[in-house]
């Protein structure tokens, strides 16, 4: 138990603090007006060149953005400079060439409240349940004490995630637990060039170091170079005997009905129906091949009774999700369900319906089209390829690997596959997790380029596809094991309701008004005074927000062991020399 010495004279006991909140070396002035939100100080200092160093530490002594403890009534009242400005009659006091200076220049600051710590406990809390008194004193926040304001957890746990430092401090090294990250879904947010890739293939190579899993959906390739990790991809070819990369499908099977009619997009009137029975038939074949001629189900002039019997009794296995069929008889069993709905004794089909036939020509074109391009193989043609992606992960989640990689850099944006695929992906991630497969083994999905997947739809005015699984793993993965990182650089374009759902937000250099202001709305803990502070952000710089920080936190995050990049070619990193590795500043 410490005995600190205020800066007012007042000596008090400190118990289960790191440091003394309130140490007269770093004290740098005194409020003189209070609000519910922000108080305003007298800042002697900030008109001094340099800072001062005091045990190591530069101390600024009133700096737009600095960290700081006023001193509260049994609290230590945490808060961040916003603004500095001198009084209209001290303004000429600082300019150089002026010879008669006059009286010394006065700064006034702002400074935003932002939580509080108990003296007497040590606990931190967002709220501030005694708001400072005008005369307390404000000192800069030792770089310890904001370490303090983190996740409890996190000071004991060994599973810790190692972010980056204090913003200006470092040797103050910020780390939270692995629980506070990604137990409650993480959102990487910011735009190009800010460090989001940076961040995002750290928290991945976090989880492998921890032993974790993940799931690393990389939609451009940029993380082509991550160490330690099974890379797939979706699509692709090899290009020659020294090219090792592993090609993988994902077969039509895993599109729903509703995929592929926002695929093709049939008519409403005859075209869709046709599709949908179509569908159906292909499925019982695959069931009961004996009703099969020439791979598919004729109807033409044939009895009712035993194929709606066969129909009836395969009715839950027809419907049931990743039902196989034969995707290249699809166009021809189109055909054969263009008949007359009844024959002569109202027990068969009749013959064919020509003006059926005649409106499913284009659908049937459409179809032969995509079942055929050389683009869409992976999805419609998954025998010419290594394995199922799906069976890549069961083996992922089997075995001893903690990162798996599936770049969908060769799935083409051709009739929205790319969106349609990933959507399907994590639909099929989401029903695995009902089924348990995630209880004793969590798995973090991780997306890159989110704001492609979510809060959009897919197809036309009467084929519509709402990408939804990822918002929907947000929403209720975490009870099944499953949780998620997002990685975007558009957050106006994720959904609020998603973003309500991330515990952690880490969000770096944002330009856009409507960006800042949905990370304000979603945080609950950014105002507008902090969001100010987004768009000037230094590359890898970062605030982080959520339920593990007592308080928005500037933090420089460190770089990934590789930095991401977009591959240059089909080639792959086999091709070129290997890039430098960046310094890591961690410790095992």
């Amino acid at each position: 138990m410490n005995v600190i010495k205020t800066g007012c004279g007042r000596a008090r006991r400190m118990p289960r603090l790191p440091v003394a909140p309130f140490e007269r070396s770093r004290y740098i002035g005194s409020v003189t007006s209070v609000s519910p939100s922000e108080i305003r100080v007298n800042l002697p200092f900030a008109t001094e060149i340099s800072a001062a160093q005091y045990a190591g530490h530069a101390i600024a002594r009133g700096q737009v953005g600095e960290l700081v403890t006023v001193e509260g009534q049994g609290f230590a009242v945490l808060g961040r400079i916003t603004e500095i400005r001198l009084p209209d009659h001290d303004r000429l006091s600082v300019e150089p060439e002026r010879e008669d200076k006059g009286e010394i220049a006065n700064p006034v600051g702002t400074i935003r409240l932002l939580g509080s710590i108990d003296l007497a406990t040590g606990k931190a809390s967002r709220g501030i349940p005694e708001p400072p008194r005008v005369g307390e004193y404000v000192y800069v926040a030792h770089p310890d004490f904001i370490r303090h304001a983190l996740d409890a957890s996190a000071s004991t746990s060994n599973r810790t995630v190692q972010l980056g430092y204090l913003s200006g401090s470092p040797d103050s090294d910020i780390s939270m637990s692995a629980a506070t990250i990604f137990g409650r879904h993480c959102a990487v947010l910011g735009s190009t060039g800010g460090g989001k890739s940076w961040t995002t293939a750290r928290l991945v190579e976090e989880i492998s170091r921890l032993k974790g899993k993940a799931l690393l959906v990389d939609p451009t390739g940029e993380y082509h170079e991550l160490e330690g990790a099974i890379h797939v991809h979706l699509g692709g070819r090899r290009i020659n005997d020294k090219d090792m990369r592993t090609f993988v499908s994902f077969p039509h099977q895993h599109l729903s009905e509703l995929d592929l009619f926002a695929l093709w997009q049939p008519s409403s009137g005859v075209q869709a129906p046709k599709l949908r029975d179509a569908l159906q038939s292909l499925k019982l074949l695959e069931i009961e091949p004996s009703l099969a001629e020439d791979g598919c189900l004729i109807k033409q002039q044939r009895e009712k009774k035993p194929i709606n019997q066969a129909l009836m009794r395969n009715d839950a296995k027809i419907r049931a999700a990743g039902a196989a069929y034969n995707i290249k008889r699809l166009s021809a069993q189109i055909a054969r369900e263009c008949v007359n709905p009844s024959g002569q004794n109202y027990k068969s089909w009749g013959g064919v319906h020509e003006i059926s036939m005649n409106s499913c020509v284009s659908l049937c074109m459409r179809i032969e089209n995509s079942v055929n391009s050389e683009h869409l193989k992976p999805i419609f043609s998954p025998d010419d390829y290594m394995s199922d992606v799906t069976e890549i992960m069961s083996e992922f989640l089997r075995g001893n690997k903690t990162v798996l990689r599936v770049s969908m850099q060769y799935m083409p944006f051709e009739h929205s596959a790319r969106e349609l695929v990933i959507n399907a992906l994590g639909r099929y991630l989401l029903s695995q997790a009902r089924e348990g497969a995630f209880h004793d083994n969590p798995l973090v999905v991780v997306l890159d380029e989110a704001h492609q997947f979510l809060n959009k739809t897919v197809g036309d005015e009467v084929n519509k596809v709402q990408l939804d699984a990822f918002g929907l793993i947000a929403k209720e993965g975490r009870k099944y094991g499953l949780t998620s990182v997002l990685a975007t650089q558009r957050p106006r374009d994720v959904p609020e309701d998603v973003l309500s759902q991330v515990g952690t937000l880490i969000v770096h250099r944002l330009i856009n008004e409507r960006d800042q202001s949905v990370v304000v709305n979603a945080s609950g803990a950014i105002d507008g005074s902090m969001a100010s502070f987004l768009p000037n952000l230094g590359e890898g710089e970062a605030i982080i927000v959520g339920s593990g920080t007592v308080m928005p936190l500037p933090v420089q995050m460190y770089a990934p062991t590789m930095r991401p990049s977009i591959q240059q070619g089909e080639g792959g990193s086999w091709m070129r020399e290997p890039r430098a590795k960046a310094p890591d500043r961690t410790t095992e």
